[in-house]
């Protein structure tokens, strides 16, 4: 076998050789070979394949490719069928260049490894003087047949069907559950941290109100006082009573969760002091700023987020 494969081998390189040495030889000064682009696999083709190749001419005026004589489409060449033609042409200093790609279909009923060969291509150049042509060279492959030498009868080769195996997918189903409550307990946390609508459960706290009332304030002195209230209201709905300054040690023994506050909540007792009796140093819009944030942090605190 191995030996077998070395031979196929070194056959394909003088393919090869043979190839680029004729294509060489029928190059002309008037007319000659740029390129030829052969198809990339040349073992292992199979019936229906389809082969391209690729050809670029240069031809010097007054000279130009005979378009009578090109190979005619469905022509067809020991079980190798011309299936398609196509030719474009640009002009340069040196002449016309002509692309010509060919494509070649294999028709081959082989039912043995054979080396089969898209056929060599004459083309005509006319215009000049003489008349000169260009030869493409035969190009060899191996053919692989479809199926085995001596198989008759494709039901005694046929595979018993059978069914798919089954998988189970009651794991799959319970990690679904488990992710869509997941999936869907963030959602509803989401929704009670930030929403400030009264309809969910414990989102109508004392300083959730507070926080939905100050939105819809003023940015005036009007509104930086009825911020205030506001606030203070709140604090005094949970001190059960009028909350002072100087009573916020007892607020945060009955109120704990507040206690990360602590230095937030005490400049506000400080701040609205000095807008209600003396003279303030901000301005009302930056101060009602100032009080929403607040008034957010305590509405989360208090509903324990």
């Amino acid at each position: 076998m191995k030996n077998f494969k070395t031979k196929c081998y070194v056959l394909l390189g003088m393919f090869a050789v043979f190839n680029l040495a004729t294509a060489q030889e029928s190059n002309t000064p008037e007319a000659k070979i740029i390129s030829v682009s052969n198809p990339s696999q040349s073992h292992n083709v199979q019936v229906g394949d389809v082969l391209t190749r690729k050809i670029v001419l240069e031809v010097k005026p007054p000279y130009q490719l005979s378009q009578e004589t090109l190979p005619l489409k469905g022509t067809r060449n020991n079980d190798i069928e011309l299936s398609q033609i196509s030719i474009q042409q640009s002009t340069s200093k040196e002449g016309v260049r002509y692309n010509i790609d060919l494509r070649y279909q294999v028709f081959s009923a082989a039912f043995v490894p054979s080396v089969l060969q898209l056929p060599a291509e004459k083309f005509a150049i006319t215009g000049g003087p003489k008349a000169l042509s260009v030869n493409l060279p035969a190009w060899k492959f191996w053919f692989s047949p479809l199926v085995p030498k001596g198989m008759t009868k494709a039901k005694e080769n046929m595979h018993t069907q059978f069914k798919p195996t089954q998988i189970d997918l009651e794991l799959h189903q319970n990690k679904l559950v488990v992710f869509a409550s997941l999936l869907i307990l963030g959602l509803l946390g989401l929704v009670y941290i930030n929403a400030d609508r009264c309809w969910l459960p414990l989102m109508n706290g004392a300083f959730a109100k507070a926080h939905r009332k100050m939105k819809k304030l003023p940015k005036n002195t009007e509104g930086e006082k009825q911020a205030l209230s506001y606030l203070h209201q709140a604090f005094n709905q949970l001190h059960g009573g009028n909350l002072f300054a100087n009573e916020l040690n007892g607020f945060f023994s009955k109120r704990p969760a507040f206690v990360k506050l602590r230095q937030e909540i005490e400049a506000f007792f400080e701040q609205s002091n000095q807008v209600l009796f003396s003279q303030k140093t901000q301005s009302s819009e930056q101060l009602i700023a100032d009080l929403m944030a607040l008034s957010r942090r305590l509405r989360d605190c208090e509903r324990g987020v």
